[in-house]
This record gives C-alpha cells, sequence and structure tokens, in this order.
C-alpha cells in the first residue's frame, strides 16, 4: 500500500487520512500488556504510518571488557506502563546502542512490559522506505520517553539518509517531499533536553488538545500539530466500544472547535483497561458492526464542519470544493494489520473531497 500511488504526490499531509499504531513497539508481553502483533516494518507493510513510542533504557545482563572486568548494560527499548509503576535511577552503565558507558535514566518496571529494541524499529523503518521505490515514509512519534538524547543520536545514527533533515510544517508539507524518508517527532520535554542537537533531523509535535501546548496552531511551528487523545476509563470494563465513541466524538468536535483547518485530526479507536486481554477487547472492536461505527464516528468528524454552517453557501462560488476544514488524518488502532489499514485508507475515498457531495 503506497500513499504515493493511491493519494497523489502533491497531496498535503494533513489532506489524507492513514493508520497509526497505539504503543506500537509493544509485541510481547502479558495479555493485558501486549498491542501489537507485528513489528514495526510489519505494521509499515500493512499501511501503518505513524508509529506511537515509548522508549526507557531496560536491564540487558553484563557485558565483560578485554580486561575481564564485567559491568551492567542497559538497552533503549520500547515500553508500556504507567509512570507509577515504573521506578527510574541514574546509573553508570554500557549502553548497548553507543557501545559506551554511559550516564543513563535505568527503568524497572513493577508492572507492565518492555517491548521491541529502538535499534531494531530504526532499521525496520529505515528499511520499509528504502524498499518501496523511494515512494514511502514513516512518522516516528516518540513521548513519555527517558533517556531523549541518547535516543537522538540512536535515530541519527542508525536511520542515516533515511531521516527526514527539513525544518518544516508538516501539517502543510506535500507527499513528495516526504519520499523515501523516517520523520522523528519528540514532544516538547524531549526537544528541550536535547537543545541544539535537534538540528540534526529532530523535529516536534504539539497536541493542541493540551494547553500546555498554547492551543493554537503556529504555521511556522517545525513539525507535526494535531488535535486528540486517546484512553477510555480504566475502572469500567464494559460497553467499551460505546465509551470511546462517546469520547472521541467529543474530541473531534472540539478540534473541529479550534477554527484552525491546518490542524490534523487524530481519532484512537483503541480502548483502555487493568487486566482484560487487549488483543481480545481490540477483536470486538473490530466486529462489522463496530467498524461501521468507526466509520460513522469519522464521517460525523468531518461532517460537522458543514452542521455549522448555513447550507445555502455549499453553492456559493467563493466556499469552492477545495475548501480546507478540520479533518479527522489519523486513526490510531491496536493490533495493527492490512485489513484494518485498509478500512482507514478506504475514508480517503469515501467521498470525494467536495463540500457539496457530503
Amino acid at each position: 500500500m503506497i500513499l504515493y500511488n493511491i493519494l497523489g504526490a502533491d497531496k498535503q499531509l494533513n489532506e489524507i487520512v492513514f493508520a497509526g499504531s497505539h504503543d506500537a513497539g509493544i509485541t510481547s508481553g502479558d495479555a493485558n500488556v501486549k498491542t501489537q502483533a507485528l513489528d514495526i516494518e510489519g505494521q509499515a507493510q500493512s499501511g501503518v504510518r505513524v508509529f506511537d513510542l515509548r522508549i526507557a533504557a531496560a536491564s540487558a545482563g553484563i557485558v565483560s571488557n578485554d580486561d575481564e572486568d564485567s559491568t551492567k548494560a542497559v538497552e533503549l527499548r520500547a515500553f508500556h506502563a504507567d509512570s507509577l509503576l515504573m521506578k527510574d535511577e541514574k546509573k553508570q552503565r554500557y549502553l548497548k546502542n553507543t557501545g559506551q558507558i554511559e550516564s543513563v535514566t535505568r527503568t524497572k518496571l513493577k508492572a507492565g512490559g518492555f517491548g521491541e529494541p529502538l535499534v531494531d524499529i530504526l532499521e525496520g523503518a529505515g528499511r520499509f522506505v528504502g524498499e518501496n521505490g523511494g515512494k514511502e515514509f514513516l512518522i516516528l512519534k516518540f513521548d513519555k520517553c527517558l533517556n531523549w538524547l541518547h535516543i537522538a543520536k540512536t535515530c541519527v545514527k542508525e536511520l542515516g539518509s533515511a531521516l527526514f533533515n527539513k525544518q518544516s510544517n508538516l501539517n502543510t508539507t506535500k507527499l513528495k517531499d516526504l519520499e523515501g524518508k523516517v520523520i522523528v517527532l519528540f514532544s516538547s520535554k524531549g526537544l528541550a533536553e536535547i537543545g541544539d542537537y535537534q538540528k540534526n533531523g529532530i523535529l516536534g509535535f504539539r497536541n493542541l488538545y493540551d494547553k500546555s501546548s498554547g492551543g493554537d496552531y503556529q504555521p511556522d511551528y517545525k513539525g507535526l500539530q494535531y488535535y486528540g487523545k486517546g484512553g477510555t476509563p480504566v475502572m469500567k470494563p464494559v460497553n467499551k466500544v460505546q465509551q470511546n465513541v462517546k469520547k472521541q466524538g467529543k474530541l473531534m468536535y472540539g478540534g473541529f472547535l479550534l477554527h484552525s483547518p491546518e490542524v490534523m485530526g487524530m481519532m484512537y479507536w483503541t480502548t483502555t483497561g487493568l487486566f482484560e486481554s487487549i488483543s481480545e477487547r481490540n477483536d470486538t472492536m473490530w466486529t462489522d458492526p463496530n467498524v461501521e461505527k468507526l466509520k460513522k464516528l469519522w464521517h460525523d468528524g468531518l461532517g460537522w464542519y458543514i452542521a455549522e454552517r448555513n447550507p445555502m453557501e455549499l453553492t456559493h462560488v467563493a466556499f469552492g470544493p477545495n475548501r480546507r476544514r478540520f479533518l479527522p488524518n489519523i486513526i490510531m488502532i491496536d493490533f495493527a494489520d492490512a485489513k484494518k489499514c485498509q478500512v482507514i485508507y478506504d475514508l480517503n475515498t469515501t467521498y470525494p473531497w467536495t463540500l457539496e457531495k457530503l
């Protein structure tokens, strides 16, 4: 599934709909921890283009030196855990990502689990964009991480020339300008911790749902600006689909109320729990009746724009078929596969992009 071929090289990123992977690197662990079955490369081949990643330094055994001394090692890996169930300590450790003794924050999990190594994630992403005729792109969105500078240096080292290294507003960037590249996005906290190192190709992201981000769309921002949030009440294990539909409906309407049509909508088709199997709960969300709820939720998010306007304006020449508006662009999912991604990509052609047809 090559977006460039399907949607056209001149489409802006905020004019298309595509799949995102929630807790993308968690391909192992207990049933209430594991969120994906395919590795990053497999998810990309299935159609995912945005990957939600949380990275920490996990213990990685003992490394012996030439003089027979030994030292404890750590490795940067994806993780899935509540911050209250994490033990973080500053340590001097052999960091496998750099091959040196480094000052790192080592993390131990009281619950949750670690997933794919960061190096494997980056190698898979680089292979994907290199093996698809140079026409594809991927976005790696790093949030709630530890050891930000080590993550940044590993990204630059492992991705090499595949790293997107333009200081651009991604929302309005055309697909042809992203082709063959992996875009690395850090939270504002991550950017602050790496300082000037971000000039090596690290961009930012702003969630305008988070009031600390300032709330307003910035045309000159270097990175991605979106509106959305996932999650359902963990202590309410029943009617999860309906809980999610209600929450996401309110969020997409909130995105519309920004009146900033360049902002990208991030809609979550996921649910949250503590003890249940994520896979089994996710299977329920993808039954035929619930897929129809997903489609309706997305269509409602697009349709609010029209419902708020005078219908007579739809025929006015100044309104025009290319009038921009808030759009649920990215749909975040668990256990991404080709079938789920196809449902999402089909939204690009459900209706022509003219308000008269909506």
